[in-house]
């Protein structure tokens, strides 16, 4: 029988990488960041448009 080749000489395991679940870790770790960041920052312009709004008129003017 006549090997090819294409084939490898040996069949060893393909490497297990842990950097990849790092990098994963990161970004996922950035968007919720992102996500906290916007919602305290759109909180904030929220409370400083409530402060500055009108007061409603409860009593009528006389």
């Amino acid at each position: 029988m006549q090997r090819q080749m294409s084939e490898p000489d040996n069949h060893s395991p393909k490497p297990k990488y842990k950097w990849p679940w790092f990098v994963l870790a990161a970004v996922l770790l950035g968007m919720v960041l992102a996500v906290m960041w916007v919602g305290a920052a759109a909180k904030k312009v929220e409370q400083q448009r409530d402060y500055n709004a009108p007061l409603p008129d409860t009593a009528p003017a006389h």
